[in-house]
């Protein structure tokens, strides 16, 4: 496609989607408010949530009208006009699931979009709920020692507040942390700003993930995207740009060390949740797992069943399968990340936070940057600041995955199994 043709593409579809899109965000309007939970729990956690959609659909359905509209307007062959198919398909899927708000369509829109608990990545006949199985079962400690924690000291919302804002301040990027009473997660990034949950708690393994997570990631992606000439394309992705977004995030935690063990397995257990509600679990018994038998305080434990349920019904039968996609894009970014930075593509990997796309748009967005219209970005998270300890990382660790762990861990099987048994009771000279 030549230059000029390209151009005049990117600026119709960019105008279009500005004049199109309307002020509904997607996990705003399926979010459930604060009262709902409230009558949750002085209801005893007994009885199904009462939730109320108060969708204005005639805007939506125009919204939808125009999308097919601009759709047809994009022609010929190459990544750039493939991004802009995809760009304006994920405004689409992103009405569709507001559209089907409330009804049994909402979970098979939702797992069209996001894919499910049982969706297979890389081709390969392994799925989300296969990965979620394996870590779980990797988390579980078998064996015990005299080695203590030592305590891990709370945060609470205004101190989480400091923390973020001072990290923020530091690096002078144009976001506000604030207090938010509505805020239906303990913490959550937008463009501009970070809502925090008041009455919220946080360890220091979390405020530090929370801040590679939402700042580093989210908000730093969103606000490169808008520095462009095509931020309505760029900043705000759309629900197909979720795995990789949510994958780099997760990607970021974990190469910072604040990918502590009950996060990593809370995100194990949410593909859990979504495999439950897509076999028909309703709100109550999906709580009752994570409350009985996994000892989630009820508190995190309506959070994170919330998560699956909202834009659903309480009663099941639609979940919302976004939580499913996390694991998978985290797998997907890491795959990616070893083979660039093996070969020293650096600026392919900043090109995944200069805006909110996915993984398969890489093709396009190089051709975006040729053509002049990709700046490079601004806020770049510390992982990519420091390029040269990526390569240290991921050298050493392709060359452990190509080991065949299985027989080096048989060395050791004897000395797990002495690990793991009782101290010795009873046998004299040692220590109980």
């Amino acid at each position: 496609m030549k230059p000029s043709s390209a151009r005049a593409m990117l600026d119709r579809v960019a105008t279009g989607l500005s004049r199109i899109r309307t002020k509904s965000s997607l996990l705003d309007d399926v979010a459930w408010p604060r009262d709902v939970e409230a009558r949750f729990f002085a209801e005893k956690a007994e009885q199904l949530p009462h939730v109320t959609y108060h969708t204005d659909r005639a805007p939506l359905e125009e919204e939808l009208r125009l999308l097919h509209a601009l759709a047809r307007t994009v022609k010929g062959e190459g990544p750039i006009p493939r991004w802009l198919a995809n760009v304006i398909g994920s405004a689409m899927d992103k009405t569709r699931l507001l559209l089907a708000v409330g009804t049994k369509d909402f979970g098979r829109v939702s797992k069209d979009v996001y894919g499910g608990a049982r969706s297979k990545f890389f081709g390969l006949g392994r799925s989300n709920l296969d990965l979620a199985h394996h870590l779980l079962a990797r988390l579980e400690v078998h064996g015990w020692d005299d080695t203590v924690a030592t305590s891990d000291r709370a945060m609470d919302a205004r101190g989480l507040q400091k923390f973020l804002q001072g990290r923020i301040d530091k690096h002078k990027v144009p976001i506000k942390v604030i207090l938010d009473p509505a805020c239906t997660s303990k913490a959550i990034a937008g463009g501009r700003r970070v809502r925090v949950r008041p009455g919220a708690s946080f360890t220091a393994w979390e405020a530090e993930g929370l801040y590679r997570h939402e700042v580093e990631t989210h908000a730093y992606s969103a606000l490169n995207g808008g520095r462009g000439p095509y931020g309505a394309l760029l900043k705000a992705g759309g629900p197909r740009s979720t795995p990789t977004q949510e994958g780099l995030a997760v990607f970021a935690e974990h190469y910072h060390h604040a990918l502590a063990v009950p996060r990593l397995r809370r995100l194990a257990l949410r593909v859990k949740l979504v495999a439950m509600a897509e076999d028909g679990a309703d709100f109550l018994d999906v709580y009752r797992v994570l409350v009985r038998e996994e000892g989630v305080p009820p508190e995190d434990a309506y959070l994170d069943t919330a998560r699956i349920f909202r834009g659903g019904s309480p009663a099941g039968g639609a979940p919302f399968t976004k939580d499913a996609c996390y694991l998978a894009g985290l797998l997907h970014v890491i795959a990616f990340l070893e083979a660039f930075v093996r070969e020293g593509h650096r600026d392919e990997c900043e090109m995944l936070v200069c805006g909110r796309f996915a993984l398969e748009d890489l093709s396009a967005l190089i051709e975006l940057r040729a053509l002049g219209v990709l700046p490079r970005p601004r806020y770049r998270p510390r992982w990519l600041r420091e390029w040269t300890t990526l390569l240290p990382y991921f050298a050493f660790t392709s060359f452990v995955s190509s080991l065949g762990l299985d027989r080096v861990s048989a060395r050791y099987a004897g000395i797990q199994r002495l690990a793991a048994t009782p101290r010795f009771l009873g046998v004299a000279g040692l220590p109980r």
